[in-house]
């Protein structure tokens, strides 16, 4: 542990993250397993992160997004326990992989699309052919609404998270704006559904009576959640492990001759190139960590891609052979809700692509970059070109 008072506001923004994660990351480890840059505390190492996910009542997810929940409270990320196992009940099984199994068919058909219009063209950007789409039309499939409006669905999480920064400040203008029109449009959908519910998740949860009935606002705060915090995830993530198998061909090689491999892939890719690589916390009372005090009402951040370099011999590469547990999808009571839907979209877009396209590459004097700083970490573009068979 090491604390210092030097390091300033904005400590991780300098981080140089842009072209080397493993760079940015060490960066962010070297002044210690806890410490304080400006009024913001963070914790890097595996322990410590992990104090923090075991122990919610100290560390508050609902106090972290207070700023957000002023105009939707995000359920059930901005709830904590003991109400936040009221939700976690219901939804987990919603989400779990055999109810994810029912719409596979439909979600493969539409990556499937998605490739086979530009898969005779011998080039694409896996971003905007892909990764902007892909989860959207996922959500949409998930929660039983129209496909069709993928459009106006893609413009307002454009707008909602397309200028996200690292801290959590009040809305603009732009995001007000589109909040309201996803608003009246969730709210439309919902009372239709609630008069015709259909086989979707979203009629499911409006179907549910008695104690664990739910109102509109804590459906309408379900939503937002995944526009908030699942879409440009899982957008993020189709880009770096396209990247990754685009830039290594002995690893692609090596997944598309043993498809058993792309699950342990899967997990290395996420390890390393995590979307949402800081999870925020407020501490609700005083606290000590790896011999730092923390006061009680203090930004916390828990840096789970340093967490995840530790335990392993291979910290900063992929080896299929010895996939490493990691963090990426969190921890304790607020582990990530989608992982199981995110993990089918990552395999069924490295299915589907290998199945019409096996040689690809990154344009020579293309260099692919991470926008930095950004609430999410992502690639703007990725350009790839390829042999047509």
């Amino acid at each position: 542990m090491t604390v210092s008072s030097e390091l300033q506001q904005g400590y991780y923004d300098s981080a140089p993250m842009a072209e080397s994660r493993t760079a940015g990351w060490n960066y962010m480890r070297s002044p210690g397993s806890a410490y304080r840059a400006g009024d913001t505390y963070y914790l890097t190492s595996y322990e410590a992160v992990r104090y923090a996910q075991r122990n919610p009542e100290i560390f508050s997810s609902a106090k972290a997004f207070d700023a957000i929940s002023a105009v939707v409270k995000l359920i059930p990320l901005a709830v904590d326990p003991p109400e936040h196992k009221r939700y976690r009940r219901i939804l987990d099984p919603m989400l779990a992989p055999k109810m994810i199994d029912r719409i596979e068919d439909r979600l493969r058909e539409q990556v499937r699309e998605l490739i086979d219009a530009f898969a005779a063209s011998g080039e694409c950007d896996i971003v905007r052919d892909i990764a902007l789409k892909f989860p959207t039309q996922a959500v949409l499939t998930l929660f039983g609404l129209p496909g069709e409006d993928l459009p106006q669905f893609l413009d307002w999480v454009d707008a909602l998270i397309g200028g996200a920064v690292t801290e959590l400040a009040e809305p603009s203008e732009q995001q007000m704006t589109a909040a309201l029109g996803l608003f009246g449009y969730l709210q439309e959908h919902i009372e239709r559904k609630r008069a015709n519910p259909g086989d979707d998740m979203l009629s499911d949860i409006l179907s549910l009576s008695g104690d664990d009935a739910w109102d509109d606002a804590e459906v309408l705060g379900l939503g937002f959640l995944f526009v908030l915090a699942g879409l440009d995830t899982v957008t993020a993530t189709i880009g770096f492990t396209m990247m990754t198998l685009a830039e290594n061909e002995e690893l692609r090689r090596a997944i598309i001759e043993d498809p058993d491999l792309i699950g342990p892939f899967i997990e290395e890719s996420v390890r390393l190139e995590l979307p949402a690589p800081l999870t925020p916390r407020v501490t609700t009372e005083e606290v000590e960590v790896d011999g730092l005090t923390i006061p009680a009402d203090s930004r916390v951040m828990l840096v789970l891609a340093t967490a995840n370099r530790e335990n392993t011999d291979h910290p900063d590469t992929i080896d299929l052979a010895d996939p490493v547990s990691h963090l990426s999808f969190g921890g304790g009571v607020h582990r990530c809700l989608g992982s199981h839907l995110a993990r089918r979209e990552l395999r069924l877009t490295i299915e589907e692509f290998h199945a019409r396209i096996t040689d690809y590459r990154v344009p020579d004097g293309f260099t692919p970059q991470v926008v930095f700083p950004s609430g999410t970490l992502h690639l703007d573009s990725l350009p790839l070109e390829f042999s047509v068979e």
